[in-house]
């Protein structure tokens, strides 16, 4: 009986915490539906020129894809961090290497990207990741000669060719 009452107790608290949630969230929805921007935000707008769409092609495939993508594109950035804080520390030996193992284009890279090129239908995604991949190698190359000058254009350039593939490409 005691657990039974327990029982009943449980589900019933459950439940209207559950009804309680689902109402929030509906009331916060409809809450930022009807927000205003704040008018900071509004006067960057306009000074950009306005609200813009995004027209950036979308990469459609599936959400755990997209999810490792994003995952893959932080730890790029990791690397890069990791390769200028080596670059302006003066140790070319560690950014060549950094770079090379990390960053570089090998057959890995290259499968998960015409992977997501087949999947997507995209001719140019391949192409994007091949750039970025082997502008990691010249900086690898360049920092190994021991010139950093050289090096650090590349790495200018590698995250030039990231951020081609950025305003391309969309989740």
């Amino acid at each position: 009986m005691k657990r039974a009452l327990i029982s009943a107790v449980a589900v019933t608290l459950l439940s209207a915490g559950i009804a309680f949630a689902e109402e929030k969230g509906h009331e916060h929805g409809k809450m930022m539906e009807g927000q205003q921007m704040p008018p900071e935000m509004m006067e960057m707008m306009k000074k950009q020129g306005g609200p813009k769409p995004d027209n950036r092609t979308e990469l459609k495939i599936p959400a755990p894809i997209k999810v490792m993508q994003k995952g893959m594109m932080r730890q790029h950035m990791d690397t890069v961090a990791e390769i200028t804080t080596a670059l302006a520390a003066n140790d070319l030996n560690k950014a060549a290497e950094v770079a090379k193992i990390k960053l570089g284009w090998n057959q890995e890279e290259e499968k998960r990207c015409s992977m997501v090129e087949k999947m997507t239908g995209e001719a140019d995604f391949t192409s994007f990741g091949k750039a970025v991949h082997q502008k990691a190698d010249e900086l690898a190359d360049a920092a190994k000669a021991g010139n950093r000058d050289k090096a650090l254009t590349a790495l200018a350039e590698l995250m030039t060719n990231c951020n081609a593939c950025h305003k391309k490409f969309r989740h």
